[in-house]
């Protein structure tokens, strides 16, 4: 991996973005329900235990 195929956003507080999730919808699911849209979904598949095992932390450096 290198730096090249990293994108960094700092997000603006005062300025926060607007997503297209319907949390009305999602608040009235069930957690099967969820899991299983989630699995229904071939663009975002959820990552197995062994997938997330494999993520590391990294902290941001300080100015």
């Amino acid at each position: 991996m290198n730096d090249n195929n990293i994108t960094r956003v700092k997000l603006d507080p005062k300025n926060p973005t607007q997503g297209k999730t319907n949390w009305v919808k999602v608040k009235a699911m069930t957690e099967e329900e969820i899991e299983q849209a989630a699995k229904n979904d071939s663009d975002c598949l959820p990552l197995s235990q062994k997938e997330l095992n494999e993520f590391r932390r990294i902290m941001e450096k300080s100015d």
